[in-house]
């Protein structure tokens, strides 16, 4: 009930319960213990955590393996059966809340509203050509919003700020890097594919969707809202004579 509490508001949450207890001192961990990380990642937690496992434990680097492997089957497995958008689990309510923000009663919307309303798009669009998502943002504002719909590929948020990287790093799914944003948005666009492609995150020939949003525009002399699909350069083909 908390997890989807603070996921229906849109605010981080995570999951910190000694999860691995007797790794403290055992190399394996426990049947329940095992069953309590996937059922935290499949009610869609942010993070996941440890404390004593890791700070004085035997098998600090163990524990961290476990719950890594544990948490990425996981989430391989409600992607390939059920989707990241909404998942639950047999342990709690069906999640219903994941709908389109809806207008105000004078048929318009409010500037966050508006991004509220973009973000569930973009996802759906993401989602429907299976494609990650590409976002720059100063604040940090849009990749929450994203991550609020749990795309069911990752999103990269790209930004100048080192506390803005340090804090969308926390959100579900946000893969946060920083960058310097040039003059101009293609080139800004280029380096970031480029960037992505040098850390193996994308390959060659694989579409991408690229997001602006924000009441403070970047490159633009108002605020707008745009999405963009492209694909990332191939590698040259080298002939061998």
């Amino acid at each position: 009930r908390i997890v989807q509490g603070c996921r229906k508001r849109g605010k981080p949450v995570i999951v910190a319960t000694n999860m691995l207890e007797s790794m403290i001192l055992n190399p394996t961990p426990t049947r329940a213990e095992v069953s309590d990380i996937s059922i935290a990642v499949r009610e869609g937690t942010d993070a996941i955590m440890l404390s004593g496992e890791s700070a004085y434990g035997s098998f600090p680097f163990k524990s961290v393996d476990v719950m890594r492997t544990v948490a990425t089957r996981t989430e391989r497995a409600q992607r390939a059966y059920t989707g990241m958008r909404r998942y639950g689990s047999e342990e709690a309510d069906a999640i219903d809340w994941i709908v389109p923000p809806t207008r105000g009663g004078d048929g318009g919307l409010s500037a966050p509203g508006l991004s509220e309303m973009f973000a569930y798009h973009a996802t759906t669009m993401a989602n429907t050509i299976r494609t990650s998502l590409v976002v720059f943002s100063r604040k940090g504002n849009m990749p929450v919003l994203l991550s609020h719909y749990r795309p069911d590929y990752p999103i990269y948020a790209f930004t100048e700020s080192e506390a803005v990287q340090r804090r969308l790093a926390l959100y579900n799914g946000v893969t946060a890097l920083r960058m310097p944003f040039g003059p101009a948005a293609d080139a800004t666009f280029d380096a970031a594919i480029a960037e992505l492609k040098a850390r193996g995150y994308v390959r060659g020939g694989q579409q991408v969707a690229i997001v602006q949003s924000g009441r403070q525009p970047i490159w633009r002399q108002a605020s707008t809202h745009a999405i963009q699909v492209r694909s990332v350069p191939r590698d040259p083909v080298v002939d061998e004579e």
